[in-house]
């Protein structure tokens, strides 16, 4: 086989792959985790179903995780945002906007984190991947709140900044659940105002 040959038959595969993975996501939203098979994939994609098990030797749920990869690096994003803060005023400004970004993707995504809520739930390598995904988070907001009591801002140097952390991140996981589940009628801007103010204004001087 020449590597023209190769190439056509790499993208062959990865076109393939894609279809997958476009197809699943539709029939996620459309059924649930729980509801959407290997067989409907295949079917709903066209592809043979020992196919779907080559590209994706873990199943559905390794397909769910392709999908989720691409959100959750976006929410990535927002805890790699770069800490810059000198004041109360500055930090509170500095969170409100991250909470908000947070919370606008839930929004962006609503469908596809209510699947994701369910698999959670149903299977452990997607719980796993959520328990990994909270942990850095809240490490990443830790850091922050270190880097702030380095630079004098915070009310005590003695506070477990990782505790703290792990409040914050907890409250706005639950509205990002209750946006995704769409049992909240608050909007983004004043979960966002409240959690802010209240992680500050109990944090900073």
């Amino acid at each position: 086989m020449n590597h023209q040959q190769m190439d056509k038959r790499k993208l062959r595969g990865e076109n393939s792959k894609q279809k997958i993975i476009q197809s699943a996501k539709l029939l996620f939203v459309e059924h649930g985790f729980k509801d959407t098979t290997i067989s409907l994939i295949s079917k709903t994609a066209e592809t043979a179903y020992g196919t779907v098990y080559t590209h994706f030797p873990g199943g559905k749920d390794e397909i769910f995780l392709n999908i989720m990869d691409e959100i959750l690096d976006r929410f990535y994003l927002i805890a790699d945002m770069n800490f810059v803060v000198t004041s109360k005023e500055e930090s509170l400004t500095f969170t409100r906007n991250n909470i908000k970004s947070f919370l606008d993707l839930a929004l962006e995504h609503q469908q596809i984190l209510k699947v994701f809520h369910e698999a959670i739930g149903l299977s452990h390598i997607i719980n796993q991947k959520w328990s990994t995904f909270v942990n850095n988070y809240i490490s990443k907001i830790a850091e922050n709140i270190e880097l702030a009591k380095v630079r004098g801002l915070t009310r005590e140097e003695a506070i477990d900044s990782e505790i703290i952390a792990g409040m914050l991140f907890f409250t706005g996981e639950k509205y990002m659940w209750k946006i995704a589940l769409r049992s909240t009628n608050k909007e983004v801007e004043t979960i966002s105002e409240n959690l802010a103010k209240m992680y500050v204004n109990g944090l900073y001087k």
